[in-house]
């Protein structure tokens, strides 16, 4: 009977200890299972993490296209980035080592441009805006089409809108307020593409407003909310910027330019006096509530043409203000503005 029961005693350790020693070696296989996981997730981390910073290094300096980085230090690993294509396609190798496990992420991207607002005149009008149109009429509003310099190309034809309105009730309000009917010149018959003056013209464009505004804003190169002095570099024809002059946000509600030239997109809001000759190539924006002061005794000029979307926009001048458009500097505009960011089209693992 002890002897049996020695057996029975020992027999049951026996199995008892074969389980132990199962669970334990179960326990070993699957922490190292874990540990696997985590070494190939935390190269697959570093790989894509690669992707995203050489897209923002390639967006830029292009001239990164077809070039491989070298091996670069991330989160205690390594990763190696190629990009290869012919812009705006491009497709980025990112080649990740974490403790001797190695992921390798392929992403192809396109480079989207930026959102480029059409002109349909030398000035748009959009139906929601509150304008006075004797102000309009203090300027030169011209819709025949210029050269970059703005000289007229030939006979400015083919011509645009001198002011470009929503709709009939609009521009019957326009014209009757008109006080200097012969400064606003360009298109009179779309028909036949007569030119003449007063040049205002039915263009609906269907546009919201609010929101290509917030998108220029939250794509600008610059913003401004101080007086921008003489001199700041606010892009040029071969580089042009997207400049936001946001005066509403401003301690005084107001900015000063002093006397610059710029190209590109300028996105306005709030009370902007602009002192001495003012001279852009592009686009102005007027958003929101907009009050332009152009104190300037000489000649602001801005060649390309002026979009008013706000809800009140006003203009101001003690000098001479000419609005004129031009195909070639919105042309050029459009081609060297730089691009909204890369878009993911595909991406492989």
């Amino acid at each position: 009977m002890g002897k049996s029961s020695l057996l029975i005693v020992f027999g049951l350790t026996t199995i008892i200890a074969f389980f132990i020693l199962k669970l334990n070696s179960n326990s070993k296989e699957n922490l190292s299972t874990t540990v696997n996981m985590f070494e190939q997730t935390q190269a697959r981390l570093i790989a894509n993490t690669a992707v995203e910073v050489y897209l923002e290094k390639l967006y830029d300096d292009p001239t990164l296209i077809n070039t491989t980085s070298s091996p670069q230090s991330l989160f205690n690993g390594s990763y190696v980035v190629n990009l290869a294509g012919t812009l705006p396609d491009v497709r980025v190798t990112s080649t990740a080592t974490f403790l001797g496990i190695q992921h390798i992420s392929v992403a192809d991207a396109f480079l989207e441009p930026i959102t480029f607002p059409n002109m349909p005149g030398g000035m748009y009008i959009s139906a929601d805006a509150v304008i006075n149109a004797k102000e309009i009429g203090d300027m030169n509003v011209n819709g025949l089409d210029h050269d970059p310099d703005g000289t007229l190309k030939g006979n400015g034809k083919p011509a645009v809108w001198g002011i470009g309105v929503d709709n009939q009730a609009e521009k019957d309000e326009i014209i009757a307020g008109l006080k200097k009917p012969e400064n606003v010149q360009g298109l009179i018959n779309e028909a036949t593409g007569e030119t003449g003056y007063p040049s205002v013209g039915v263009t609906n464009l269907g546009l919201d407003w609010a929101k290509i505004y917030q998108f220029l804003a939250n794509a600008a190169d610059q913003t401004f909310i101080e007086d921008i002095p003489n001199g700041s570099d606010l892009g040029t024809l071969q580089k042009p910027k997207i400049t936001l002059v946001n005066a509403d946000a401003s301690e005084n509600k107001s900015i000063m330019i002093n006397g610059n030239n710029g190209a590109g997109i300028l996105v306005v809001n709030g009370n902007i006096k602009f002192a001495g000759n003012f001279a852009f190539k592009g686009i102005i924006l007027c958003y929101k509530n907009s009050d332009l002061s152009f104190e300037s005794t000489g000649t602001n000029q801005v060649i390309g043409g002026i979009i008013v979307a706000g809800k009140n926009v006003s203009f101001k001048l003690t000098g001479t203000m000419d609005v004129i458009y031009s195909k070639d500097v919105l042309d050029l505009i459009r081609a060297n503005l730089k691009s909204n960011g890369f878009k993911i089209l595909s991406w492989y693992e």
